[in-house]
């Protein structure tokens, strides 16, 4: 399956080529959110994470669905 991501701020890749903020994965069929955030070696826990599919905000245990689009926002807090 295939599924876009958008990783925004710090969770963007930089490559030689510039900064990366969108990928196209595949992804075994029936793969869950936390698995894709496993599969991308993300440094930041998923605890401070915003995690959203198709727009909508998600759970670590969603399971995927072939031309999803996932959006992992890093939390903002402030004081």
């Amino acid at each position: 399956m295939q599924v876009t991501v958008h990783l925004h701020t710090i969770l963007q890749r930089e490559t030689p080529d510039g900064t990366i903020g969108r990928l196209e994965m595949s992804l075994p069929d029936e793969s869950t959110l936390a698995e894709l955030i496993e599969h991308l070696e993300i440094p930041l826990s998923p605890d401070h994470m915003i995690l959203a599919v198709n727009r909508r905000m998600a759970e670590l245990d969603q399971v995927l669905k072939d031309g999803d689009t996932v959006n992992l926002m890093p939390a903002i807090s402030g004081g």
